[in-house]
């Protein structure tokens, strides 16, 4: 009993981060006013929880990383420290960012920590900016014997898609990484492509963000689905930029999005985890 202590309060704290129900299609842009978080048919936006802003807030289903995180869980269950490795390319590193600080990993960090209180949460931020997939796995495989996390969080697709790396060879180093990773036993939560207008209509670009949730799909990896809730962001009526000046790149707003969107869909699993475990 004592041990689900720390992981029972989850859910009635991430409730409050997404609007619940079945999602509705991607709204489209509006010149009329409306309120700043369009709610689900039947429900209604809760407040946000803590110091979340409400232009963060997405319908469940697209905050649902549609899979367990069972190693993060059993450590919180048994209060064991948890090491977990962001890696990837510039979302990763915080490019667009005002700081460091303000970057994705250190906010996942700080809103993990608000969400399951007294866990000991370290998360260590590994991103490069520029790079492809395969140029990240090679560090994948470094940073994870070395370091030996129990968490992996591999953000990755748009610089293959944009320096026109073939499906073919994304999807080979895409599943190797996958194999390394679950081979050593720990969790994996895949990271999908930003959503770029200037992509919208781009079949290659969204082949991408295809095959990344394929491959999710079959493993049963969590997914963080950046580009569809991205996209939900964008259409909103009363639209607040994620962007920063160039166009690419997260600004600071975006980065804490993205960070408690995250935190919300890891703590909703884990709160499930924890209610099956339970006698």
């Amino acid at each position: 009993m004592r041990r689900t202590l720390l992981l029972s309060g989850i859910v009635a704290m991430t409730v409050g981060r997404s609007v619940r129900g079945q999602a509705p299609s991607v709204p489209s842009p509006a010149p009329a006013p409306a309120p700043p978080l369009p709610a689900a048919p039947g429900s209604t936006a809760p407040p946000p929880v803590g110091n979340v802003p409400e232009s963060c807030l997405v319908p469940g289903e697209l905050q649902d990383l549609g899979h367990a995180l069972p190693r993060m869980a059993s450590l919180l269950r048994e209060k064991e420290k948890v090491r977990i490795l962001a890696i990837g390319s510039s979302t990763t590193a915080g490019v667009g960012a005002s700081a460091p600080a303000n970057a994705y990993p250190p906010r996942l960090r700080d809103a993990l920590q608000r969400l399951i209180p007294g866990a000991d949460i370290t998360v260590r931020n590994d991103g490069i900016g520029g790079e492809v997939a395969s140029t990240t796995l090679v560090r994948l495989k470094k940073s994870v014997e070395e370091w030996k996390p129990d968490v992996v969080l591999w953000q990755l697709g748009t610089n293959d898609a944009l320096r026109r790396v073939t499906p073919e060879a994304f999807a080979q180093t895409l599943r190797e990484g996958v194999d390394f990773v679950l081979g050593r036993g720990l969790d994996l939560l895949l990271i999908d492509p930003q959503y770029l207008r200037r992509r919208a209509s781009s079949e290659t670009y969204r082949s991408f963000v295809q095959t990344i949730e394929m491959v999710a799909a079959e493993r049963r990896i969590p997914l963080m689905r950046r580009y569809a809730i991205m996209r939900y962001w964008d259409a909103l009526p009363q639209h607040v930029p994620m962007l920063s000046a160039d166009g690419l790149h997260m600004n600071d707003l975006g980065y804490l999005c993205m960070a408690e969107t995250l935190a919300g869909g890891m703590a909703e699993r884990l709160a499930r985890s924890v209610g099956q475990a339970a006698p």
